[in-house]
């Protein structure tokens, strides 16, 4: 075994994959529960204009609002988005590290 070989065998074993379903669970619940959060909070909160920033996410996301139950249909959309979107960020992630090292 050469010592170049030894290298990429140490590299290779110091860089870890991503697996991209758990990165996808994990992003989704917390994306979801961000925006359920936020949403909860301003219904709390109260008060003349209640929420109006946050109420433009309902252009992206059909059957959004401040409400309680906006706040659940949120929910799953913002989990939705969160999930591909850490999938997406885990796959090149693994896509880019394969590249560099090799098989």
């Amino acid at each position: 075994m050469t010592n170049r070989s030894r290298e990429e065998e140490l590299l290779l074993a110091s860089i870890a994959r991503l697996r991209a379903g758990i990165m996808a669970v994990v992003c989704g619940l917390l994306s979801g529960t961000a925006l359920l959060v936020a949403t909860v909070w301003l219904i709390i909160r109260g008060g003349p204009r209640m929420g109006q920033h946050l109420q433009l996410l309902g252009h992206y996301f059909p059957g959004y609002a401040v409400t309680p139950v906006g706040a659940v249909v949120g929910f799953f959309w913002a989990a939705l988005t969160g999930a591909i979107l850490g999938w997406l960020v885990a796959w090149l992630y693994n896509l880019v590290a394969g590249r560099h090292l090799g098989p």
